[in-house]
């Protein structure tokens, strides 16, 4: 399936809000399973009424079910293919129209996120970590272009995300997450559309990267 048809199958599955309601009643349970303590702040700065994509580092498979769980505006992913192979999270991200990108062919991604800017709609947020995988340290990796390319050319706000402890609550060497586990995600006030057009591509990254790392209360890392 390609990335507008996958785009295209996810707005039609939301217009009837099953879908939706069926990703977020998932992440809640899988959460209550286990026994993570998810504390979301400043949720309700993702606008329903602007094309906004939203932007956040990666520590764990567990971003993405924080995500799900506490955005009030059920995003779609543009995600790794890798994570489609990911027990559980892959098969239902699969199921519920989100995309997956082969990071090892440039031109394929690059045509995959051009066709995504073309369409997003006010109130379908586009998720992204730029980051471009899952982080082995604690901290904030430098961003890859793609996702703040897409952002100029769909005229859309950027929405920054940190999240804090999902690394140590699913490490890479454990198959499920650890229990009892407290994880923290913080939503940031947007980026204007206007800034986010006005802004030089590197200065806009830097910014975006900033912000997150502030909001995360995690280092900037060289690599």
């Amino acid at each position: 399936m390609s990335c507008i048809e996958a785009i295209g199958v996810q707005t039609l599955r939301r217009e009837a809000g099953a879908m939706a309601a069926l990703e977020r009643r998932w992440a809640e349970v899988l959460i209550r399973s286990w026994k993570m303590d998810l504390r979301a702040s400043g949720t309700d700065r993702v606008p329903s009424d602007r094309i906004c994509v939203i932007v956040s580092n990666h520590q764990s498979y567990l971003d993405v079910i924080a995500l799900f769980a506490t955005v009030p505006v059920t995003p779609v992913f543009l995600a790794k293919r890798e994570l489609e192979r990911a027990p559980l999270l892959g098969r239902a991200m699969k199921l519920g129209g989100h995309v997956f990108v082969d990071r090892g062919k440039h031109d394929r991604a690059m045509e995959s996120m051009e066709r995504a800017a073309r369409a997003l709609r006010p109130g379908e947020p586009l998720a992204i970590f730029p980051e471009g995988t899952r982080a082995q340290a604690p901290g904030i990796r430098p961003f890859k272009k793609g996702a703040f390319h897409l952002a100029k050319s769909a005229g859309a706000c950027i929405v920054p995300v940190g999240i804090r402890g999902s690394l140590e609550a699913w490490p890479r060497s454990e198959a499920t997450p650890l229990p009892d586990r407290t994880v923290h995600l913080s939503v940031g006030v947007p980026i204007s559309q206007s800034d986010v057009s006005a802004l030089p591509l590197e200065a806009l990254i830097s910014r975006a990267r900033a912000e997150i790392a502030s909001l995360a209360e995690l280092p900037l890392l060289d690599g």
